[in-house]
């Protein structure tokens, strides 16, 4: 089991999203999107732990306005860019916060460029906090206050992953 752990770490460190412009290209039906957003965030997660992303709560973020509508009921680059936005933040936020962050986010950035910056922060901060080191600086180019909002909730999603690995290391130390 520590192996696996390990594997897991290893994983993490070498955990890559996939940037705006490598989202699928073509519309997808909700049951691919899903099965394409648990793709990426494989390595992060442990089953037992994970909370999924489900059609039902889709539709609640669309019908709220934190993710655009479909069109025939598929779903294009810039909605998966949201869903996987989603994916991420429920991890440790209600709906009604993840919807106000999203809208303030929009407010001030661009999809493609919100997006992107959320995948660079998420990989430079895993690696720190699995290596043991410093977070890194801030990436934003913007400066603005509004990107604390995505820095913060990205530290805190990824101690949230380091602290399940540990507990993981710590269980499975007490059944040996």
């Amino acid at each position: 089991m520590i192996k696996v752990i390990i594997m897991d770490i290893e994983k993490i460190l070498n955990f890559k999203m996939p940037r705006y412009n490598e989202l699928p290209a073509i519309e997808l039906y909700i049951d691919q999107v899903l099965s394409y957003i648990d793709s990426i965030f494989a390595p992060l997660e442990m089953q037992d732990i994970e909370k999924p992303l489900t059609a039902s709560m889709v539709n609640n973020y669309v019908k709220q306005g934190a993710v655009p509508p479909t069109v025939k009921k598929r779903y294009s680059r810039e909605h998966i860019a949201y869903l996987i936005i989603v994916k991420l933040a429920k991890q440790i936020f209600t709906i009604d916060e993840i919807i106000r962050m999203i809208k303030i986010q929009k407010s001030v950035y661009d999809i493609e460029t919100a997006y992107n910056y959320i995948c660079t922060e998420l990989e430079k901060i895993l690696v720190a906090v699995f290596s043991e080191q410093q977070l890194p600086s801030d990436t934003s180019t913007t400066m603005k206050t509004q990107r604390y909002f995505v820095r913060n909730t990205l530290i805190a999603i990824v101690y949230k992953i380091h602290t399940q690995k540990l507990m993981a290391i710590y269980d499975v130390d007490n059944k040996e």
